[in-house]
């Protein structure tokens, strides 16, 4: 039995899987296909001034049974896949992520990929760098024609921030959501993005590299950026000013926070260590037992020392990520932008 002054989980936060995407992955076996199927579902983090990423019908992937085709088309394309994130080297989570849409974009029925990791040069100097570039293929079944599709320029993030109850700014902030490493946050992605990284795309330099590639339509851009935002285990915050609506959400507690939360948590919970890469769709393995991830815990902790990501199943289906850190977290708190953006909430 609970003290009463002891903290409650907040148990709303777990939710039921989606049934579009559990029914995609469910004969899927490829950890990296069922990431691409997380993605194709997962809400974009942020309501900003230009789209998220691509709808399923821009995609040509609307139709249960195409799309679902299509994924299975992908587990049988592994050694390709491989190869092409040998390129890259990196276990880095952002750059596997962008390798995924690299991947989706020159492989749905209905994008084609034209270029990515473009560097952009003036007189020799390197200016920057943008993520991809695509053009829509004409809708099937519809008459060719000579008119120039338009041009997509992308870029992609995809982040994990952690909520705090204090700190910069109101309880609304996006400078109050920051990540593990604390050194980065929802207001300062959102503005470097805004300010930096979508301006690079409508540069000299960025009109010169479309042309060098055939690219004549009209450029739209946009932001693909999912994610979570995770709440203190025990409250709920409010969602920040920048945040969509439907956003994937989580919680966090400290080290030694856990076993409280753990005690609260039903019998028959189970749940697994997520490892990176492979953040985003669920493992195809079996849920740990809770006192088994109990220990996968604790020994991760003494072994690694940093924070760790589960993903916790309750015994009716709901399901809720967790972030452990380390009872010293954060060691400091990045600082907000110059100016924040304009919200749309």
């Amino acid at each position: 039995m609970l003290a009463p002054s002891e903290p409650r989980v907040r148990f709303d936060i777990f939710q039921p899987p989606e049934a579009p995407l559990t029914n995609d992955l469910a004969r899927l076996s490829r950890p990296w296909v069922r990431d691409i199927a997380w993605l194709l579902h997962a809400p974009d983090m942020a309501t900003l001034d230009c789209p998220g990423r691509p709808t399923l019908a821009e995609l040509g992937l609307d139709r249960h049974d195409r799309r679902r085709a299509w994924l299975a088309q992908q587990e049988t394309l592994d050694a390709d896949f491989q190869r092409q994130r040998l390129k890259r080297h990196s276990h880095r989570l952002g750059i596997y992520h962008e390798t995924l849409w690299q991947w989706i974009l020159a492989r749905a029925p209905r994008t084609r990929l034209l270029a990515h990791n473009i560097a952009l040069r003036k007189d020799r100097q390197t200016l920057g760098e943008l993520d991809l570039m695509y053009t829509s293929a004409p809708t099937i079944g519809s008459p060719c024609d000579d008119r120039a599709t338009d041009v997509f320029h992308v870029e992609l993030a995809i982040k994990f921030f952690l909520g705090l109850p204090e700190g910069p700014g109101d309880r609304y902030d996006a400078a109050r959501w920051i990540g593990v490493g604390s050194f980065d946050s929802l207001a300062i992605k959102c503005h470097r993005l805004q300010s930096h990284q979508l301006p690079g795309g409508r540069s000299p330099a960025a009109r010169r590299q479309r042309q060098a590639l055939g690219a004549t339509g009209s450029l739209r851009q946009r932001i693909i950026m999912p994610g979570c935002l995770y709440h203190p285990w025990h409250r709920r915050l409010p969602l920040p000013r920048l945040a969509n609506d439907s956003t994937a959400q989580g919680l966090w507690c400290h080290q030694g926070a856990w076993p409280a939360l753990a005690r609260q948590l039903p019998e028959g919970t189970g749940g697994h260590l997520l490892i990176k890469p492979h953040w985003l769709a669920p493992p195809t393995t079996e849920p740990s037992p809770l006192a088994a991830l109990e220990d996968a815990l604790a020994r991760h902790f003494s072994d690694l020392g940093k924070s760790a990501h589960l993903l916790l199943i309750l015994p009716d289906g709901g399901q809720c990520r967790v972030f452990v850190v380390r009872n010293e977290w954060p060691p400091a708190l990045p600082l907000p932008p110059p100016a924040l953006l304009p919200s749309a909430r």
